[in-house]
């Protein structure tokens, strides 16, 4: 008998039986940094492959974090959002996989002289740490969930949304109209807590992150998202979002959310 074999996340799944394939250390790691449940599902869409990663690095000791390779979506052609947009993007993620590894190995010996709440080396690199980490998991999600068809939901996640929300065109409404209040981020996810989901809105990368939150959908807002292309219209921006926006990865996100609430592993 032939067994039909599929890589998703942390899990290997061979005839519809899952096998943990891949160490949880890291997803630990950016659960402590980030105050997360999990760190960032692994659903990169049918542009990038779940196992890329920019020139085959591997994660070490001294590098636990390595950049996915998302070129695809750049040149995927994506309505509404160009080339140059996304390239520069992928850009400024790759900076905080630098800072976040640099960060990671400064704390490994940090100075620990005179411990302060107001200022101290080690409580700084603490926090900046934090701002790295999330900054590399929160882009992964937002270009995971990127270069799709956008339309409307379907099945479980068309259910879910319509549960909390009441119908997906309420939610649609509600996620732009979150996406212009938020100076960072909105995240839609499976609440842990309440087996529902939920959203919250984040100014800063480490500023109100849920905690029992396993996101499933990641907007940035930032300006550093749109303002190439649309300068200070963030309205456009989050239409061409809304319009490449992949329900499949989503929904594989909340499917695996449900079944393994502590997430999967980013950096696949």
């Amino acid at each position: 008998m032939s067994s039909k074999k599929e890589i998703i996340g942390n899990y290997e799944v061979i005839n519809d039986r899952e096998v943990i394939t891949r160490r949880e250390v890291l997803l630990m790691g950016a659960m402590a940094a980030g105050g997360l449940v999990a760190a960032a599902p692994a659903f990169a869409g049918p542009s990038v492959s779940l196992a890329q990663a920019a020139g085959g690095a591997k994660a070490t000791s001294e590098t636990p974090y390595i950049a996915r390779d998302f070129s695809a979506l750049a040149a995927k052609k994506m309505p509404g959002l160009s080339d140059n947009q996304i390239s520069q993007h992928i850009t400024l993620y790759q900076g905080y996989i630098k800072k976040a590894n640099e960060l990671n190995g400064k704390l490994k010996d940090p100075d620990l002289a005179g411990p302060n709440a107001t200022y101290a080396p080690l409580r700084e690199m603490l926090v900046e740490e934090s701002y790295a980490v999330n900054g590399v998991v929160y882009h992964e999600y937002y270009f995971g969930n990127l270069g799709g068809k956008g339309g409307e939901p379907t099945g479980d996640l068309k259910a879910a949304l319509e549960e909390r929300w009441g119908s997906t065109g309420k939610f649609i409404d509600y996620l732009k109209a979150a996406g212009k209040c938020m100076r960072g981020w909105v995240v839609i996810g499976y609440n842990t807590r309440g087996n529902h989901l939920s959203a919250f809105g984040l100014d800063m990368h480490n500023m109100w992150s849920p905690a029992n939150l396993v996101p499933i959908l990641v907007l940035d807002v930032y300006e550093h998202a749109y303002m190439i292309d649309y300068g200070i219209d963030r309205g456009k921006y989050l239409d061409a979002f809304m319009n490449n926006l992949d329900w499949d990865v989503v929904a594989k996100r909340l499917s695996y959310s449900r079944k393994h609430p502590s997430g999967v592993d980013s950096t696949i």
